[in-house]
């Protein structure tokens, strides 16, 4: 084949196909029949004179050459799609998939009511919301991530946004089992709580690093709230943000003087001249929110 006129759609629906995984799939998001879809990539590989797909299982694989030609043609057509989000957004309309990757814990107690605004906002937007802890690196001009880790997020824009203050909290009643709780050495000597495995404790006193130890936890929980919990119910101390401290009734703050560092979470995206307006505005409106959150909870 000498020239790609009249193949343009065959090969964005080829990609598709290979996005998805398979015909039905990818039929339903182009919104053609799933005959059309086969019809139409039989004639693009008999035009080709090349196997793009096979099948493995109840999907279809790109074979070798297939993979070779979604490698050279994704960048391609999201330039495309790019180009034609660009002209429709013109008009100023918020519309398109967007995909926001977030802590679970981190989500329902900071953005949960923002994103809600947001979606009652613009009816014309879809938004993919994934609550984990995975540091999922934004692939497409659509995705963004909140996170606390950026060393790995090199040639990405990372705007700052919450800013997350810590005290050491327990229960009333395991703090008055532990009897007097006067420096640090007797804090780390408790029972711990963490969300991790980053056993160095920074100590810091009037904005100050003034110690440094080491924690033996006797549980290690990946979600905030499941940390604050097991807290509450005197399974030990734990250092945790002010805003999830005060979530729970029972819990007493040891040691006030001292604190951990602030964490800085970052609201990361791909660097990119024309942005995608359904991207742009949750942008904004979840950096508005920051700067109203942060002078809320200034201590």
């Amino acid at each position: 084949m000498s020239s790609i006129f009249g193949s343009i759609d065959d090969l964005y629906l080829f990609c598709k196909v290979v996005e998805q995984g398979s015909l039905q799939k990818a039929a339903e998001v182009l919104n053609l029949p799933k005959s059309t879809v086969s019809r139409r990539l039989t004639a693009l590989e008999t035009r080709l004179g090349l196997r793009l797909l096979e099948k493995d299982g109840r999907e279809l694989a790109p074979t070798e050459v297939g993979k070779l030609a979604f490698e050279s043609l994704s960048s391609g057509i999201e330039m495309l799609e790019s180009g034609i989000e660009s002209l429709n957004e013109q008009t100023s309309q918020v519309f398109g998939r967007v995909k926001l990757s977030i802590p679970h814990s981190f989500y329902h107690s900071f953005v949960a009511t923002t994103i809600d605004k947001y979606l009652k906002a613009y009816p014309k937007v879809q938004l993919d919301l994934i609550l984990n802890d995975d540091q999922a690196r934004p692939e497409t001009d659509r995705d963004l991530l909140i996170t606390f880790d950026i060393e790995s997020m090199d040639e990405m824009i990372a705007r700052p946004i919450f800013t997350s203050k810590h005290g050491f909290f327990a229960s009333q009643e395991y703090a008055e089992q532990c009897g007097k709780i006067s420096t640090p050495s007797d804090l780390v000597a408790l029972d711990w709580v963490a969300i991790d495995k980053k056993n160095k404790l920074p100590f810091f006193h009037n904005g100050q690093l003034c110690e440094e130890h080491y924690i033996k936890p006797r549980l290690v929980v990946n979600d905030m709230r499941a940390v604050v919990d097991a807290v509450s119910r005197g399974l030990g101390v734990a250092s945790l943000p002010h805003k999830h401290a005060k979530e729970a009734s029972n819990l007493v703050q040891l040691l006030p003087e001292y604190h951990r560092s602030d964490r800085q979470s970052f609201l990361v995206y791909k660097a990119r001249k024309y942005q995608p307006n359904a991207v742009r505005v949750l942008i904004n409106a979840l950096l508005e929110e920051n700067e109203g959150w942060n002078h809320r909870h200034k201590k």
